[in-house]
């Protein structure tokens, strides 16, 4: 079979010393070349600089640029500097973050947001960092949730989700990718959303977690208001490095915030004061530091790749892959259309979590869930060959059942 003329990014990252194929780019996704040598930079900056690096630091992310940075203002820099324009934003409306939980607490506190309504619209299937959030702030808050059921095949049922949006509604909480589908929202149907909730007076909200490396206009032609995310996925940002996006023209205070969003950290007042960029009033305590040095090395790779180009070649790469497990049989839970697809592909298989051992036992990296579905994402970093042996061994693996055979490595694991 000829090869699929994917982009040639493979050079860029660290691949499994094994020689395994990793399909996981969803779950974590392969570790950049440059960032050993950004975590070096951080150690020889804590050595050298000590308590100092939190004002100034040499600026390893934009070498040459000639501005400033330290580590106290690291997070909205690298906002500015690197997820702004993965998300297509302005300046001056994005910060990184912890992770979206933390991003979750944040805006569920602010002190605008639950004055007079307190219906939210959700996606029953919505991850546990913004599903189960709201689930336990329910009470708290007197919040009347409605989660809307998925379609019988898995999807967002789009026509019931609009339809709960009326005038007592204040919260529409969207999941750009859906965890357990790889299904995309499209842009036109966010933008319906964020038309109709901002004529209700609500707020639109997206979990963008996995729509890294998926096609989409941006956050400011969606008309989002909030967009929150993380770089662990095909990001290759690794843990500690999420991010979120606030509409500038949206005025929210978070109760739970800490000194680093404080207008005035070094005065210690008795009383805490709004900082004036509401960005930075998501921020907590103090930052980790270390996680922000190779945070965005995995971005850098696909900005100076192209976001568009990026998005392109997923589409690509997930339909040779869709195309390959047609051949063999297999059952996509994911949507076919190019406008709905993500980088993530899901399929049912009976004993999805054997099937994944047996893979992974032959070099193949992917995961399950459920023991239902079996889900991978072929990215930037993998060929035409990995994908075609993924579905060669699988299809032998399918044939007579064999695969059944094979015994989870790690059954009662989260992670595989």
């Amino acid at each position: 079979m000829a090869p699929h003329p994917f982009l040639s990014m493979r050079a860029s990252y660290a691949l499994p010393t094994d020689g395994s194929a990793e399909l996981r780019s969803f779950t974590h996704g392969l570790m950049p070349l440059s960032v050993p040598a950004m975590l070096q930079r951080f150690a020889e900056d804590w050595q050298t600089r000590g308590v100092d690096a939190w004002n100034e630091v040499p600026n390893h992310w934009r070498p040459g640029s000639g501005e400033p940075v330290g580590w106290w203002k690291l997070p909205a820099y690298l906002g500015d500097a690197f997820v702004a324009p993965l998300l297509r934003a302005v300046a001056g409306a994005c910060i990184m973050q912890p992770n979206a939980h933390w991003t979750v607490q944040c805006l569920l506190t602010a002190e605008e947001l639950f004055t007079a309504k307190r219906k939210v619209v959700l996606p029953a299937g919505a991850f546990p960092s913004v599903g189960h959030s709201l689930a336990r702030w329910r009470a708290l808050l007197g919040l009347d949730l409605h989660e809307i059921p998925p379609l019988r095949a898995g999807f967002a049922d789009r026509r019931a989700l609009l339809e709960a949006i009326d005038d007592r509604t204040q919260l529409v909480v969207l999941s750009h990718v859906g965890f357990l589908t790889g299904e995309k929202l499209t842009d036109d149907f966010i933008q319906t959303v964020a038309r109709k909730a901002h004529k209700q007076g609500a707020l639109l909200v997206v979990d963008g977690y996995h729509g890294i490396g998926s096609a989409f206009a941006g956050v400011g032609a969606l008309d989002v208001d909030v967009y929150l995310g993380g770089l662990l996925k095909e990001g290759s940002g690794s843990s500690g490095n999420g991010f979120v996006y606030v509409r500038p023209e949206l005025s929210l205070t978070p109760r739970v915030t800490g000194w680093f969003g404080d207008a005035e950290p070094f005065a210690f007042r008795p009383e805490p004061a709004v900082h004036p960029e509401v960005r930075q009033r998501f921020l907590g305590g103090t930052t980790a530091i270390a996680p922000l040095y190779h945070a965005v090395e995995g971005v850098r790779l696909l900005l100076d790749a192209g976001i568009d180009a990026v998005s392109q070649d997923t589409l690509a790469r997930t339909q040779y892959a869709i195309d390959r497990a047609d051949e063999i049989g297999l059952t996509l839970r994911s949507p076919r259309e190019a406008e709905r697809r993500s980088a993530l592909l899901v399929f049912e298989v009976q004993g999805a979590d054997r099937a994944a051992a047996y893979l992974k036992r032959r070099g193949i990296l992917v995961d399950s869930r459920q023991g239902r579905y079996l889900r991978l994402a072929p990215f930037v970093w993998n060929t035409a060959e990995e994908v075609d042996r993924c579905f060669a061994i699988l299809g032998e693996g399918l044939a007579g059942r064999r695969y059944l055979k094979e015994r989870p490595e790690n059954p009662a694991g989260p992670v595989t």
